[in-house]
């Protein structure tokens, strides 16, 4: 189903992460479905990788990779001119891609990074972008549809799922979404947190006029989270990039990126974006 409405407030500039793959194909078609309703521009940038110890790579080998990565920057080019999107292309050569991918993020002052997954491998690259990010990260699995007939929001009561929450009733209500506010304690003794946290948000959406349900369940919170949203199939999640260590740590290389991992359905890393 196409999207009509675009689903934030201010989404100007996109950034698009390629490396030519099926996921980074994916990611092209859900950036077009996004920028379209949003009149973005799209940046679309690829790194032809080259570890540190470069002396040992041949010419050749780096103007292979180079023209790699820029036959991937012109098949994007091609699918965005045919839907009628701005699209500038960046190109790259050099170790570690993340940092020019978020280097390019500060340029263009981007409102959204988009990039794929493919299985449950986000990648060192993935992982090291949703980490330094300036603004929010979409992650699209492979094969995933973006939807927001229900969109589910993981809060733990701490100020970053409220940023991420706040986000999440701002799209619900654009869409009239029924948004699902899940909290989950690991032991019994966050299960009042957990109340708690799902209760504030509850709150702040019926100040908007946005349909909501509560749920706090108890276990492992990425499992919980994953089910939760599988169950109601939910078109969109969001979360905060950090949260509260009493409950149970938000965090990449904790439940957000176990969430990523292990989802089948889009996940939003809501950050506030730095100016």
């Amino acid at each position: 189903m196409a999207i009509d409405i675009c689903p934030f407030p201010k989404l100007d500039k996109i950034l698009l992460a390629t490396d030519g793959s099926e996921a980074a194909v994916f990611a092209t078609n859900v950036a077009i479905e996004i920028a379209k309703p949003c009149k973005s521009i799209v940046y679309a940038i690829s790194v032809a990788e080259i570890p540190g110890f470069a002396e040992e790579f041949e010419a050749f080998d780096i103007m292979f990779m180079e023209k790699k990565a820029k036959q991937f920057l012109d098949e994007v080019k091609k699918m965005t001119d045919k839907a009628q999107i701005k699209c500038e292309t960046i190109i790259h050569t050099g170790p570690e891609p993340h940092k020019y991918i978020i280097d390019e993020a500060v340029k263009n002052n981007v409102d959204l990074i988009i990039i794929g997954r493919k299985g449950k491998m986000l990648g060192s690259v993935g992982r090291k972008v949703i980490d330094n990010a300036p603004c929010n990260v979409l992650v699209t699995p492979v094969g995933a549809s973006l939807n927001f007939d229900k969109i589910l929001i993981a809060t733990d009561g701490s100020v970053y799922s409220q940023i991420a929450a706040a986000e999440a009733i701002g799209t619900a209500k654009r869409f009239n979404s029924e948004l699902l506010i899940v909290s989950v304690a690991k032991r019994n003794e966050n299960i009042p947190y957990a109340e708690e946290s799902v209760k504030m948000v509850k709150e702040a959406a019926d100040r908007e006029g946005v349909k909501s349900q509560t749920i706090v369940a108890k276990g492992e919170p990425f499992e919980q989270i994953v089910d939760i949203a599988n169950k109601n199939n939910v078109g969109l999640i969001f979360m905060g990039k950090y949260g509260r260590k009493g409950i149970e740590k938000f965090f990449m290389g904790s439940v957000t990126e176990k969430v990523i991992a292990t989802s089948a359905r889009p996940v939003l890393v809501v950050r506030k974006k730095v100016i």
